[in-house]
């Protein structure tokens, strides 16, 4: 489900009237290739700035997971006229929501302003752009290649059920596939990354032709337009790329692999199957499934597997889409005194069910109302990560149309008992599949370490 945002609760009135809400904008491009969108907002003195690049994991190759997610750490290690770093330039104008990140298909940087600073952040997002490279040395390459591995250890290796997400990466999308190694990357890959390596990412993918900027907010839009040419005119547009996009491959087969944890306390079970690439005709019929089987206290799993029969001490559902690929997943963390064993077929009967019986209106119509809720509320923030700017840059993406929200919407709206039912008979299939039982790995006493008794 797209990280979707409404404007205010003004705009959830239309929405209940039948009017779904737009954003308004003016979208257009420099010589150089770069898409600005502007969207005014004058209710609050502030302005947000909010820029996308066209790269995440997918434009990775073997050898080089992890580019991606470093080069956004890199981008904060200050440019030519940006020093130290522009975090700390940033606050000292009173800026907030300071903060980047790295998905599947793309990276984004953004901030709020206030909004006689509109300059600043503009002037520091181009010096980023236009002049990373003159201070990218080695000390500063070694210094994020340990902050990314670090990040590994602490939000993978050393958490639980961590490792588990990245295998369920590798297995639906085995090597070549850029998406091998999930967004994070192989730290050994992430340590080998040299400085010539990473001048070659940046000029490769970080031109003005393969970024969109918004700024949303209260700010004169002659002004916007005068500021934006000022500050990203002068950058030269680098050579387009073509985008490979390989397929996602089939699973093929039942894969069951049982792996043990040492930091998880309860069993847990993981079923995956192959999705569909965002933006398909059935991923919103994923999403509202997703939601009747494990959103909330009224979805299936929880009925069944928590209230009453209290397997579980927690379930979840989701419908993963992105731009080479997708998975539908169903995470069950057993309660104290259970096993996996005796949550699997119940889990398997609720599938089952569905896809024999579908789910009824009363689950779809509040799935479809929950989601679109939550597409709703997120664009009463202006910036900040899914804010109103973030909901922009990324329809131009992937998309080329910032105006799209309404769109997306109907979308949902129309999604059917029949079209859910449909999904889950066309992709959630016992025959294909993965599945993962998370164990958790038995303690070792210290006279197993050798230790005294």
């Amino acid at each position: 489900m797209h990280r979707i945002a409404a404007i205010c609760s003004l705009l959830l009135a239309f929405a209940a009237r039948g009017a779904d809400p737009e954003i308004k904008f003016e979208k257009y491009k420099l010589p150089n290739g770069l898409t600005v969108i502007l969207s005014e907002d004058h209710r609050l003195p502030q302005v947000a700035v909010d820029i996308w690049y066209h790269v995440g994991a997918a434009n990775q190759t073997p050898g080089r997971s992890g580019f991606a997610h470093l080069f956004e750490h890199m981008m904060f290690s200050g440019s030519k006229h940006v020093q130290p770093s522009p975090w700390q330039v940033l606050e000292s104008v009173g800026a907030s929501g300071v903060n980047g990140t790295t998905d599947f298909d793309r990276t984004n940087y953004f901030e709020v302003v206030p909004s006689n600073q509109l300059a600043a952040a503009l002037w520091i997002e181009s010096d980023r752009m236009g002049y990373l490279l003159d201070t990218l040395d080695e000390q500063k390459l070694r210094t994020q290649r340990d902050v990314v591995s670090n990040e590994k250890r602490q939000s993978y290796e050393n958490r639980p059920y961590g490792t588990a997400g990245l295998r369920v990466c590798d297995l639906l999308f085995p090597k070549p596939h850029p998406y091998y190694e999930c967004v994070i990357g192989d730290i050994a890959d992430v340590q080998a990354a040299s400085v010539a390596d990473i001048r070659q990412f940046f000029r490769t993918w970080y031109g003005p032709q393969n970024a969109s900027l918004a700024v949303v907010g209260d700010f004169d839009p002659k002004v916007a337009k005068e500021l934006v040419d000022k500050y990203f005119g002068p950058v030269p547009r680098a050579p387009d790329v073509k985008r490979p996009e390989p397929l996602q491959p089939s699973i093929g087969r039942m894969v069951k692999e049982t792996l043990d944890d040492k930091l998880a306390e309860m069993p847990r079970l993981i079923l995956v199957w192959k999705g569909v690439r965002q933006y398909s005709d059935e991923e919103p019929s994923g999403d509202v499934l997703a939601d009747v089987l494990g959103a909330g206290r009224t979805s299936r799993l929880y009925k069944a597997l928590v209230f009453e029969r209290q397997l579980a001490s927690g379930v979840s559902a989701g419908n993963a889409s992105y731009g080479l690929g997708g998975w539908f997943q169903i995470t069950v963390t057993a309660a104290r005194g259970h096993t996996i064993e005796e949550m699997r077929p119940v889990v398997d009967q609720i599938i089952a069910d569905l896809q024999q019986e579908g789910p009824t209106r009363a689950e779809v119509e509040r799935a479809k109302r929950n989601i679109i809720a939550n597409q709703l509320r997120s664009v009463e923030r202006i910036g900040g990560f899914g804010g109103r700017a973030d909901l922009l840059n990324h329809y131009e993406t992937f998309l080329g149309d910032p105006g799209y929200l309404p769109h997306d919407i109907a979308r949902y709206r129309a999604v059917t008992p029949r079209s859910a039912q449909d999904f889950g008979r066309k992709f959630l299939l016992p025959s294909e599949h993965i599945e993962l039982d998370v164990i958790p790995a038995p303690k070792r006493t210290a006279s197993a370490e050798g230790g005294k008794q």
